[in-house]
């Protein structure tokens, strides 16, 4: 679930800044830069892990900055394939449900990764799988336990892109319909023990009154 990512970067530090120890504020604006951002291809930043190597610090005359060049570890949240997670349920619309980690929200389980046959009700606004005749609803706020089939990353939409989905037909990426998220994780409920974990808690309740 958490990796250690290396990475080099140009760092700038102000003028003002320049009495600090260079480590300190070496950090203090890669945490700007990177906590609690998703780094393309990586990741969620939560934390920086160590500071490995500063080269440079350069000064400019027009300007009073310095500038370095720094390699750094971070530990990023990037969940492997395969891995169980156990979200809160925070919407559902007829393409699925979404799921919020409380640190992470975009993660997204699709329509055919919910158990068969699963219904969407729109007058409730909710999915419910169909078992043995009986509703089993999948409820707001729910703790739900799903398996994760994949990680995507992706690029902010341009001006031009977001000028066509203003039109009423437009549901791209960044508009109010379909939020841009630079990482998404797709998971599934569609086996065993998955799902919303009170369906399970149940069943193993009616197994030890049988016992």
């Amino acid at each position: 679930m958490f990796t250690l990512s290396e990475l080099e970067d140009k760092v700038r530090i102000e003028p003002a800044e320049l009495g600090r120890p260079t480590i300190d504020a070496v950090t203090a604006v890669i945490e700007q830069l990177y906590l609690d951002k998703v780094v393309s291809d990586l990741g969620l930043v939560v934390t920086i892990y160590d500071i490995l190597d500063i080269q440079g610090g350069s000064i400019y005359a027009s300007e009073g900055a310095a500038h370095y060049t720094v390699k750094f570890r971070l530990v990023v949240f990037r969940p492997f394939i395969g891995e169980l997670l156990v979200g809160r349920l925070t919407k559902c619309d007829k393409t699925g449900v979404h799921v919020s980690l409380d640190f992470f929200e975009d993660v997204f389980i699709p329509d055919h990764a919910l158990p068969a046959p699963s219904f969407f009700d729109e007058a409730e606004g909710l999915w419910f799988w169909k078992f043995e005749e009986q509703p089993m609803w999948l409820e707001m706020d729910d703790a739900i336990r799903l398996r994760v089939k994949g990680v995507k990353f992706r690029k902010a939409p341009n001006a031009q892109q977001l000028r066509s989905a203003s039109e009423p037909s437009g549901d791209m990426l960044g508009t109010a319909a379909n939020p841009f998220a630079p990482m998404q994780i797709v998971g599934a409920v569609d086996e065993d023990g998955l799902g919303p974990v009170s369906w399970w808690d149940q069943d193993d309740a009616a197994e030890d009154m049988v016992a």
